[in-house]
């Protein structure tokens, strides 16, 4: 939802950057907010130090949940080609991550509330 909203509209488009992105690694609990080609780091920042601002004050509708909560199941579920399926395997198996594990992900995606990502902007500014 950042990625697509947020983050493209700030440091995109008004920003001048090729790219604005954001992303979670769910096994260490790391968020991190990245930018490519940025002509104006210093306002990049500022905009990512707005972020939490911008989640308490958003009005998620049913469309904008649905294509979220698709996108997030889409890249934790996605098309692997059999080179990439055996180092994922590898990658789970030295991690000790289960099949429960992932589907207890799953679900916590799938039951993804508008609160819940208003909630979100306390871990952020937390961080």
């Amino acid at each position: 939802l950042l990625g697509t909203t947020w983050l493209w509209d700030r440091v995109r488009v008004s920003g001048g950057a090729y790219g604005g992105f954001c992303s979670f690694d769910v096994r260490s609990g790391d968020f991190k907010y990245l930018s490519y080609r940025d002509p104006n780091l210093m306002k990049t920042i500022d905009n990512y130090d707005g972020t939490p601002d911008f989640l308490r004050d958003l009005e998620v509708n049913a469309d904008m949940l649905a294509k979220s909560v698709i996108g997030t199941i889409g890249a934790v579920d996605k098309h692997q080609l059999p080179d990439s399926k055996g180092y994922t395997a590898l990658t789970r198996y030295l991690l000790g991550e289960t099949d429960e594990m992932r589907q207890e992900l799953r679900d916590q995606i799938l039951s993804t509330t508008g609160d819940d990502m208003r909630r979100f902007a306390g871990a952020l500014e937390a961080v």
